[in-house]
């Protein structure tokens, strides 16, 4: 193997990056994971505590990290922000739009405060950032932006249906950016992973029977972790991936595939 053409390909040494949601799961994965490629990581969260946490696991790489405390949802608290970190280091070259939250619950139950929420945190919280950092990286005419997107947003889920919903805005979201972005040198994908074993969920799939009944849906047998998604995005962000935008990148072992169709008729040959 061409150890030094694989470095350079993957290299991420130096880039500016902007990690939202970055406070635990799967923004936590993407920070160490950039820093392990190099990358000098912004982490954004509303949680000082576990900022911190991942500031320590950043260090532990061998990274550099800086944190801010900010909710994506609060449109002046992200122009802040962008207002200083343009002013401390002159632009931004990756931008991993992650922070949301997931309401679980049929249609009919969701409440209008519950779609509120969704809407202001998974929707507007992505595009108030990817508003500032496009700008930036507009006028430097390089960069890259990955929206966290869902397989919720490829293939809905019944009980999740506003959060599917608004994922699927957000896929929506990406390619409308990327067509506009990309004659800037600025290309913007999605990662839709499936299940990824957080904080979140690991209530839900510490219950045997709803592992059992999760995995029989994803093909692999396998459920993620955060470390897969940072790796994938990381990846992402590279000069290996230098001529791919608008584009989705599915993480989910499989998870939207078709079942197996049966092949014969029990009890006939």
């Amino acid at each position: 193997m061409n150890e030094i053409y694989v470095k350079e390909l993957f290299s991420l040494d130096g880039k500016r990056a902007v990690i939202t949601g970055a406070s635990s799961g799967i923004g936590r994965g993407v920070a160490v994971s950039l820093a392990n490629f190099g990358a000098k990581v912004a982490l954004l969260g509303r949680n000082q505590k576990g900022l911190d946490e991942t500031a320590r696991l950043v260090q532990e790489a061998g990274g550099v990290s800086e944190s801010y405390i900010v909710d994506v949802s609060d449109k002046a608290a992200v122009d802040r922000f962008y207002d200083a970190y343009l002013a401390r280091h002159g632009g931004v070259d990756i931008l991993v739009a992650n922070a949301g939250v997931n309401i679980r619950g049929e249609f009919q139950e969701t409440t209008m405060e519950e779609v509120d929420t969704l809407i202001n945190t998974n929707f507007k919280g992505v595009l108030y950032h990817v508003i500032r950092a496009g700008e930036a990286m507009k006028e430097q005419r390089s960069g890259n932006i990955v929206i966290m997107s869902s397989v919720n947003g490829i293939s809905a889920m019944p009980n999740l249906a506003i959060y599917s919903s608004v994922k699927y805005g957000l896929e929506g979201l990406t390619r409308a950016v990327a067509g506009s972005l990309a004659e800037y040198g600025v290309r913007v994908n999605s990662c839709a992973p499936g299940v990824v074993l957080t904080a979140i969920n690991e209530n839900i799939y510490a219950v045997e029977e709803n592992l059992r009944k999760k995995m029989e849906a994803i093909p692999m047998k396998k459920i993620g972790y955060p470390k897969d998604i940072g790796d994938t995005v990381a990846a992402m962000v590279s000069d290996a991936f230098g001529l791919m935008t608008g584009t989705t990148v599915l993480v989910d072992g499989g998870e939207h595939l078709r079942a197996k169709q049966p092949q014969s008729v029990p009890g006939k040959s």
